[in-house]
């Protein structure tokens, strides 16, 4: 960097701030866990509760999925003492289809410990939020700064490639964290530090972009040193992702002389953790384990598998199929119909709308 480019940045900061903050007045994003800038300016602070619930949900997921969810999900618990009285089960079927389950437990835990250590309040201390069962350094960041208008470097995917394009940071993400952090410090708002964080996510949200980001538009274009020396196509550089493993296995479809699908509650520790879905086998790494239906039956392998990708892994899942006459009384019976998918986790929702499409029964 040339002496020309390191002043320019250094005596740029505040402005750049005041840039940022005046473009979120004017085109922030609407969204139903926040309060507009017009408000936030008033002084009227955004509900700790509802930026927790929507924080934990926008772990791994969009947006726009999200605003459903949540509107759903605070419509039947508006308040943090209603999702501590919640039934467990209810919560896991209202989180159905987000996925990462162990968040939708680690909120019922976390609701408990808030309601009875801190009398249904958050705390605004970002040492003990981070001791709260599913609070990070981000979530508990983004609480302290937009719900308690704190001071705190909130860092996201679009902040980290914002930051990272402003000061033409060429090293991978993994290795530019601290970074990242120190330029944020010297930029945060004092004064507006939620509305300074939201912002910076609205901006990599819509202008910013990981690809064709519209530099013409942005608030920042003239303190942004890669789009300066032509390198915000490359910026921020990541790892190169590994090759995903393929898993295979058997997703088990009991069906009661009733018409009832038998459901089991898995395990609280692994993927689904918690969810009451059809039980499945093992599921093996490259080849398909020994099938072990969990009841007895005249079960039957179906010809179409279903297919799921993870995170970290592809999934082929086989049906196999059965009459059951007999089973454990801890089992879950429901309907095997339509109305079971909306509750299913979205792997276990392709299996049993498989069965119900082609009326396999």
């Amino acid at each position: 960097m040339n002496k020309v480019i390191q002043k320019a940045a250094k005596v740029n900061h505040s402005k750049l701030c005041t840039s940022l903050l005046k473009w979120y007045d004017k085109e922030a994003r609407k969204l139903p866990w926040r309060i507009p800038p017009e408000l936030t300016k008033k002084g009227i602070k955004n509900d700790p509760y509802k930026i927790w619930i929507s924080e934990i949900m926008l772990q791994q997921t969009g947006v726009k999925t999200v605003q459903t969810y949540y509107i759903n999900f605070i419509k039947k618990w508006p308040k943090i003492q209603n999702l501590n009285e919640a039934d467990e089960n209810d919560v896991l079927k209202e989180w159905s289809g987000l996925g990462y389950y162990r968040r939708a437990l680690n909120l019922k835990k976390c609701a408990e410990i808030i309601c009875e250590n801190y009398n249904g309040k958050f705390p605004n201390n970002e040492n003990e939020l981070l001791n709260l069962p599913g609070i990070g350094s981000y979530t508990a960041a983004a609480i302290i700064s937009i719900a308690f208008d704190k001071p705190a470097i909130v860092i996201d995917g679009n902040i980290q490639r914002i930051t990272s394009r402003l000061y033409e940071i060429k090293e991978d993400l993994k290795k530019s964290k601290s970074k990242i952090y120190e330029k944020l410090e010297k930029i945060i708002s004092k004064e507006r530090p939620g509305d300074f964080a939201q912002a910076l996510m609205d901006l990599g949200s819509t202008i910013c972009k990981p690809v064709n980001p519209k530099c013409n538009s942005c608030p920042l274009l003239k303190y942004c040193l890669a789009h300066k020396n032509n390198t915000y196509k490359f910026i921020p550089l990541k790892t190169k992702k590994l090759n995903k493993v393929i898993k295979k296995g058997y997703l088990y479809i009991g069906i009661t002389t009733e018409e009832k699908i038998i459901l089991i509650k898995r395990p609280k520790k692994g993927l689904l953790s918690g969810t009451i879905c059809p039980p499945s086998s093992d599921w093996k790494q490259n080849e398909f384990p020994t099938p072990k239906p969990p009841f007895k039956g005249d079960w039957k392998i179906l010809n179409e598998s279903i297919f799921h990708s993870f995170t970290h892994f592809d999934l082929e899942l086989k049906i196999m199929i059965s009459k059951i006459n007999e089973y454990p009384n801890d089992v879950y019976l429901e309907p095997l119909n339509s109305s079971i998918l909306k509750s299913l986790p979205t792997v276990m929702k392709k299996g049993v709308a498989l069965v119900i499409d082609n009326h396999i029964i």
